[in-house]
């Protein structure tokens, strides 16, 4: 027998985000697009490829993912092994049933579909993310993309300022003049991303906007959290000011139990955890410059 990895997503999910993830056979499979609860979850829904949907994935690198589409009707959406993507619309679920059987019988394999719009990484909409954070290369890009695009368009314009005027250009002294106009302009960044380092060096988490659970901890030593048990969140740091430093923050979240975990926007952006917490308030403490250690833990009353 057949089993393929099924998964579903609601409006509530990030892109890459799924629920109920499991290998399933035909049969199963089947039942679950026909009890999703499409009546509720395609309400107010956008028609794009991160859907209330239900998905399909085959070992070989194809998916069929099942979403809503205008009057009633379903979209169906392919991704074949090459990474593209291809459309189909159908007017009833009874339709949808048989391109699943048809997806199983045939190896994961489908014809017939039109091809969909340019998109940039169309399997991130399909593959599972595990939403997983810890300092690594992308954290410390995300921590100094300002920075580095500054550098670039210097950098940039420098280099047309040499190809211009050659022999009037002095790259040294124009170098020496970048390097300490970065130093005095980010130094207190550089400084905080060391001092966040320091703290959450070791540090884990796993979080994402549909789930109501996440884990934190160290990478040998976590823990699972629910989101219904915070009592509050707090950030301590300069958002929305007009600073070099304004995405420098140190949160706190705290727990019905009077338990407190403790991190910074070098483990996750601010951004990102907002997006976590979309229907929960981040309560924003302006602290000029929030180093880990000058944001102690909060007494409960």
């Amino acid at each position: 027998m057949t089993l393929l990895i099924s998964k579903v997503q609601y409006q509530r999910s990030e892109k890459g985000e799924f629920h109920d993830v499991a290998e399933r056979s035909l049969a199963d499979t089947i039942f679950l697009v026909l009890n999703y609860p499409w009546a509720t979850e395609r309400s107010l829904a956008d028609i794009k490829l991160s859907c209330p949907s239900v998905t399909i994935e085959n070992p070989i690198g194809t998916y069929l993912k099942i979403g809503p589409y205008f009057s009633g009707k379903f979209s169906l959406y392919y991704l074949d092994t090459n990474d593209k993507v291809y459309l189909k619309v159908i007017p009833t679920l009874e339709d949808a049933v048989s391109f699943v059987q048809a997806y199983f019988e045939q190896k994961g394999k489908l014809q017939g579909f039109e091809k969909y719009g340019f998109v940039v990484k169309p399997s991130t909409h399909f593959r599972t993310n595990p939403f997983e954070y810890t300092i690594g290369t992308r954290a410390i890009i995300t921590f100094f993309r300002f920075p580095i695009y500054m550098m670039a368009a210097i950098l940039l314009m420098l280099g047309l300022s040499y190809l211009e005027h050659p022999g009037r250009f002095n790259l040294i002294a124009a170098a020496e003049t970048m390097l300490w106009v970065f130093l005095l302009l980010w130094g207190p960044l550089i400084y905080l991303f060391f001092d966040y380092l320091l703290a959450d060096e070791n540090n884990y988490i796993q979080i994402s906007r549909g789930h109501e659970e996440f884990v934190y901890g160290t990478i040998d030593n976590k823990k699972t959290y629910s989101k219904q048990d915070i009592v509050r969140i707090n950030a301590y740091g300069l958002r929305y000011q007009r600073s070099l430093w304004s995405e420098c923050e140190v949160f706190i979240i705290t727990f019905k139990n009077g338990e407190q975990i403790k991190f910074t926007s070098l483990l996750i952006s601010s951004g990102a955890l907002i997006e976590k917490f979309h229907d929960r308030g981040i309560r924003n403490n302006k602290k000029f410059f929030a180093t880990s250690g000058s944001v102690p833990m909060i007494k409960l009353a």
